[in-house]
């Protein structure tokens, strides 16, 4: 079975001990992080490119669908909503998404599912879980948000077969936040959740 280690951040981090990790980023990462005009987008600017650099020391590549990656090390996927931040790391093709469970208007949004997924919305958190699904494949595809309403939401957990090709889908709820985790396997797999607590962080190195 495989493993995937789901790096769960509060952002608040990045104000704590936000003069080490200034210290621990290029001038590239820190002029990307001054575009933003918020303080909480700065914030996850600065702890997302803080973890990539903890990744690996190696040039950050891009594939042919522009998914960034290291040669050198673990799959990774970055999402963030809310107050945090999470980072998934696997062997495998890997994409994640998280969203905050927030009262919002979900008139529009119900038209990139299809009828089965339509069905199974009874309130608001099942918007969520199936937003996050479609948004997770998305990602461990490395394709564009254009897609969303031709990817698959259900299961939520379990095998979502796409073009051929199987992904597992495990979703959960942490803190108020949904958090789903595609993986390109057909195989289920383990989430071993690691809650930053402070910094610096020493990434595990067994990952399989």
């Amino acid at each position: 079975m495989s493993n995937v280690h789901l790096l769960i951040v509060d952002i608040n981090l990045g104000k704590k001990y936000h003069s080490l990790l200034l210290e621990k980023l290029s001038e590239s990462q820190i002029a990307k992080m001054l575009k933003f005009a918020k303080e909480n987008d700065q914030l996850r600017s600065l702890l997302s490119s803080y973890l990539k650099n903890q990744l690996s020391n190696s040039e950050e590549k891009i594939n042919e669908f522009g998914k960034p990656y290291f040669p050198d090390a673990p799959r990774f996927n970055i999402s963030h909503s809310g107050k945090y931040l999470v980072m998934a790391l696997a062997d495998k093709e890997i994409g994640i998404d998280i969203e905050e469970n927030v009262t919002r208007n979900f008139s529009v949004l119900k038209k990139i599912f299809n009828e089965a997924e339509v069905k199974f919305l009874k309130n608001q958190e099942d918007f969520y879980y199936l937003w996050c699904s479609k948004e997770s494949l998305i990602k461990c595809l490395g394709t564009t948000i254009n897609m969303i309403k031709d990817i698959p939401s259900l299961p939520l957990n379990g095998i979502k077969t796409y073009r051929g090709i199987n992904y597992r889908c495990h979703s959960l709820i942490y803190d108020n936040h949904i958090i789903s985790i595609t993986l390109k396997s057909s195989r289920p797999f383990n989430v071993h959740i690691d809650k930053i607590q402070k910094l610096p962080f020493i990434f595990r190195t067994d990952i399989k």
